[in-house]
């Protein structure tokens, strides 16, 4: 991840090596692996925390996941703040990581696409700051998937952005 491994990775729970190792692998494949569509953004994420957790409310596992990232000249829109379109992007990519880290931790491997990214932006962020994703799944069923996810400007203690991320299983192609 980013020069960053697995001792570098902070894990909470149950997790075992191979599990962690999964999901640093598939971490690296949606953020560094093929196409060149934003990868200069997703080649500086730096995943820091992923933890599981039995929610309280349901007993569910579920899983915290945080990212960091400084920002760049490459995620600016014209205005020199937070482009719109990279905050979607982090919403989804960081999401998305951790929903399947979700299966591997449980065991529910799947395959799933975006159905929906509902998006509130709350303030803007600014050349330099500290970006943290912190991303938390929902939900996990048969068909549908879905996490919370939050960007905070840690440089100035504010709340950037947050998502819902819903994801489905794709049908089958028609030939």
């Amino acid at each position: 991840m980013s020069s960053k491994g697995e001792d570098t990775v902070r894990f909470e729970g149950d997790f075992s090596a191979k599990q962690r190792s999964a999901i640093l692998k598939f971490a690296d494949i949606i953020l560094r692996g093929r196409g060149q569509f934003a990868q200069p953004t997703g080649s500086r994420l730096e995943m820091t925390e992923v933890a599981v957790y039995q929610r309280k409310e349901d007993d569910k596992t579920q899983i915290r996941m945080v990212f960091e990232i400084d920002m760049g000249e490459d995620m600016l829109n014209s205005a020199a703040n937070l482009h719109g379109g990279c905050s979607m992007y982090m919403i989804d990519v960081c999401s998305s990581i951790a929903l399947v880290a979700l299966g591997i931790a449980t065991h529910r491997y799947a395959n799933f696409v975006s159905q929906a990214i509902t998006t509130v932006f709350h303030a803007p962020a600014t050349l330099g700051a500290r970006l943290s994703i912190v991303n938390n799944t929902i939900s996990f069923g048969a068909r549908t998937v879905s996490a919370r996810t939050e960007i905070w400007d840690t440089t100035n203690r504010r709340l950037v952005a947050t998502g819902i991320h819903n994801q489905m299983q794709p049908s089958a192609p028609k030939l």
